[in-house]
């Protein structure tokens, strides 16, 4: 008896409401990825937390390594000031000091320290800083003559301009 009362299940349910079925579904995916970006706000913020910690530890330590040898120049001055402290002759602790300075600069060098070349060049207001203008004969015009304060680049970058006197037209 196929077609029974016990079979009839079927036709005692209720109808589907496609709506309902749809309109939940929809309510769970949307939950789903509001779940989802939460999630992965959250994890783009800690990644930009632990990006900026890093950061800040990189620049801590980055210059360890030029701390290490200028503190052999530190232990060279001290060394100076002591023999200077306790010799007449001038001119070792001349010869020490510019030992030293010589050690000191090699540093600066090898880490991409460089000064800018400035008597007889053009004034080029991305490299100088012009401190004076003189009436110079032996000179054109705009032309550097003189260094008060040297700049410098580190690698292709100017750190620290130049102050120059600048040669200018004679006034007639």
């Amino acid at each position: 008896m196929a077609d029974g009362p016990e079979n009839c299940e079927d036709l005692d349910s209720k109808p589907v409401d496609e709506g309902t079925t749809d309109s939940n579904s929809a309510e769970a995916e949307v939950a789903q990825l509001k779940d989802k970006l939460l999630r992965l706000t959250a994890e783009f913020d800690n990644f930009r937390k632990r990006s900026a910690r890093e950061k800040e530890e990189y620049r801590k330590f980055a210059v360890e390594q030029v701390i290490i040898e200028l503190l052999e120049v530190y232990d060279n001055f001290e060394r100076a000031i002591e023999s200077a402290k306790q010799t007449e002759d001038i001119s070792s602790v001349i010869t020490g000091v510019e030992m030293v300075f010589k050690q000191f600069t090699g540093i600066l060098e090898k880490e991409g320290l460089q000064k800018i070349e400035c008597v007889g060049h053009e004034f080029d207001p991305f490299l100088h800083e012009a401190m004076m203008h003189v009436e110079h004969p032996d000179h054109d015009e705009n032309t550097v003559v003189d260094v008060c304060k040297p700049g410098y680049y580190l690698h292709t970058k100017v750190i620290r301009p130049a102050m120059v006197t600048v040669s200018k037209k004679a006034e007639k």
